[in-house]
């Protein structure tokens, strides 16, 4: 059989097994799309976004890298003045605990961070792998400030700045056993210091404790509940649980920090929630999810039953 055959045989099976029954109640997370987010074609539509963070205030910023900016939503959706400034092809973002943006920066093999006005006030040099540049594909900072994690996907590893230090420490390698990577893409942080980050290809999440040692593997590779396949953004929200978005099979999935499924992102008739490629993924101060949909060049506004919509 071949590869494009194969590909098409396993999206066959992911979605009849999405499909085949409701969700069980017990692993229903109700879930509701209250708006999305885009640009329209007059404005300079967004073009295949990879990421989104939100202000302390409510502002949304998401990663447009096809046009080299970072998109800006006021609170109310309404579109605001993107960012511009010399940067390349910006993919994982991230807003600080001070609402300073950082953005990792796949072409220009850097991490920025932005001015209030999005002018760049630093940029950050990232280390090589032997001859291989970095290619930073997200970025996060401890509470504190002390420590950057930037996802350097290409050459499988996790870059940390010890800002004390004034170094570079490096973790992780190539490879299938935990403490090393196939293709790790997203990044986030938990209440706790430690850190979780996606593999594209891994087809997992692994979490590391807050003094840098392997703490473990969320889910693993598979078309059924509880299994992901192409695993990308990942969040955290207040009850420290985990979230993880699947490109390819379109849904979320939340997990407990120590691994256990709590379950999927469903709608009122207990099927999965769908989304059009997400990727990048953060929750805002009020509980709401925002959800990059890199196909639909938008970004999808979740509301949960304990939250609902405090904008309306």
């Amino acid at each position: 059989m071949r590869s494009g055959e194969l590909m098409v045989t396993v999206l066959v099976i992911a979605l009849c097994s999405m499909n085949a029954a409701p969700v069980p109640p017990d692993r229903c997370i109700p879930a509701r799309i209250e708006r999305r987010l885009s640009i329209p074609s007059t404005q300079q539509a967004l073009t295949m976004p990879t990421d989104v963070a939100v202000s302390s205030e409510g502002t949304v910023f998401v990663a447009d890298g096809v046009h080299h900016r970072i998109a800006r939503f006021d609170r109310l959706g309404n579109i605001l003045p993107a960012f511009e400034s010399g940067m390349m092809d910006p993919v994982g973002i991230f807003a600080d605990g001070d609402d300073r943006l950082w953005i990792a920066d796949r072409d220009a093999h850097c991490v920025l961070r932005l001015k209030d006005d999005g002018a760049i006030d630093e940029n950050i040099g990232l280390p090589p792998d032997h001859n291989q540049p970095a290619t930073p594909t997200d970025v996060a900072i401890t509470r504190d400030g002390s420590r950057i994690f930037v996802v350097d996907n290409t050459n499988h590893r996790l870059l940390v700045w010890e800002k004390a230090a004034g170094q570079w420490n490096i973790l992780g390698s190539s490879g299938k056993s935990l403490g090393q990577f196939q293709y790790p893409f997203m990044i986030a942080m938990d209440s706790q210091d430690y850190v979780y980050v996606t593999e594209a290809i891994g087809a997992r999440v692994q979490s590391i404790s807050p003094a840098d040692r392997w703490a473990g593997q969320i889910s693993g590779f598979g078309v059924e509940l509880g299994q992901v396949y192409r695993p990308k953004g990942v969040a955290v929200d207040a009850k420290n649980r985990l979230f993880i978005s699947d490109s390819t099979l379109g849904v979320i999935q939340v997990f407990s920090t120590q691994g256990a499924l709590q379950g999927v992102l469903s709608d009122e008739h207990r099927q999965p929630l769908r989304f059009d490629h997400p990727m990048g993924m953060c929750f805002d101060a009020r509980g709401l999810l925002y959800v990059v949909e890199l196909k639909a060049n938008r970004v999808a506004v979740v509301s949960f039953a304990e939250t609902g919509d405090s904008s309306r």
